[in-house]
């Protein structure tokens, strides 16, 4: 017995193994797929409500999609040009950045005997704009595919009401049920998780935008929009925002301790109340994920697809603890992705003891 436990195991990683390799290899297509999956799940109630005043299905449609191409048009348009001013303002903040290096070197030789110039021989010119560059063509690269995800939105959004007269005819009458309950729990969880997050992530960039600009930092705008993108992404994101405003305050306002320590104190209040507070607490039971789950996924799915795997980190791991909850003998792997809230209620306080 323990003999075939270990070669299920065994088959297991490498099934898993095998898996990333075509997820990895397929990405050019299953990306797009997997975002318009998610996009048909969170606009769906919006077509439906469009139905219930009496759109057509197809003019609902069209009339959604026209909007989401607007604002993916408008957000790749702003977060290129501000990576241009970026690149145009670059010698300025590479000065500053000389000046602060010179005075860590300067203090560290006196204080600490020893010479903490890492940067020696850096050319930032060289290592930074093309990464820069790079970024922006990616943006642009990402915005040519949006139309093979609008592709895929449109027959799954046109798709959806036969989903479940098709679920009842192509299986019996209890299978076709439990997938049928099934689907509509993953539509459920996927849409509250990510509206909820939209709203959470939408107050942090408003409040880092506007905490910035009161400040002074520049860039307080494009700061905020990506403070609200990477907030998508759990802890990591944050930690991302948090680390890059701070050293931008040090190379802006050097000697300036004041507005550093502004930077410092709002962006760290900003990231730990909605952070650790209000994110939590409105999520409730909404999400009942274990945090080394969503850190694993968040390494596994960014080795996969990069940063847009990264994003879709949570909502697929969302919809991998739905299905092996629903399937008898992959339920155990359920509960073991859970957070183990409900265990704790149910047992009571002295069952974590």
């Amino acid at each position: 017995m323990k003999a075939y436990n270990i070669q299920t195991v065994l088959l297991g990683f490498i099934a898993l193994i095998l898996l990333g390799t075509v997820l990895k290899l397929a990405g050019a297509i299953l990306i797009p797929l997997v975002l318009a999956s998610i996009l048909s799940v969170v606009l769906g109630p919006m077509i439906n409500r469009l139905d219930k005043w009496h759109f057509p299905r197809p003019i609902a449609v069209l009339v959604v999609i026209i909007f989401l191409s607007g604002i993916v048009f408008l957000i790749t348009l702003f977060v290129q040009a501000s990576i241009n001013s970026f690149i145009t303002e670059y010698p300025k903040y590479a000065e500053r950045f000389g000046i602060l290096n010179s005075k860590i070197i300067q203090l560290s030789e006196s204080r600490l005997g020893v010479s903490l110039d890492y940067f020696k021989d850096f050319n930032w010119a060289e290592r930074l704009i093309p990464h820069l560059v790079s970024i922006s063509s990616s943006i642009m690269s990402f915005a040519g595919k949006v139309l093979l995800i609008m592709i895929f939105l449109i027959f799954m959004l046109l798709e959806n009401p036969f989903s479940k007269k098709k679920l009842a005819l192509a299986f019996d009458a209890k299978t076709g049920l439990r997938l049928a309950r099934m689907l509509h729990k993953i539509n459920q969880q996927i849409a509250r998780y990510l509206n909820l997050k939209f709203f959470i992530s939408a107050a942090t960039g408003i409040l880092v935008w506007i905490s910035l600009k009161i400040i002074g930092l520049d860039f307080a705008l494009m700061w905020g929009v990506l403070a609200f993108l990477l907030n998508f992404i759990p802890s990591i994101g944050s930690a991302i925002v948090l680390f890059v405003t701070i050293l931008m305050s040090f190379i802006q306002f050097y000697p300036s301790p004041g507005k550093i320590a502004s930077v410092i104190i709002s962006m760290s209040l900003i990231q730990l109340i909605i952070g650790n507070f209000i994110d939590p607490r409105m999520q409730g039971h909404r999400l009942n994920l274990s945090p080394l789950v969503i850190l694993f996924s968040l390494i596994f799915w960014g080795w996969i697809w990069g940063v847009v795997g990264m994003f879709l980190a949570v909502p697929i791991t969302v919809i991998v603890q739905i299905i092996c909850e629903n399937v008898p003998f992959l339920r155990s792997v359920s509960v073991i992705m859970s957070s183990g809230r409900d265990i704790r209620e149910a047992n009571g306080p002295e069952s974590v003891q």
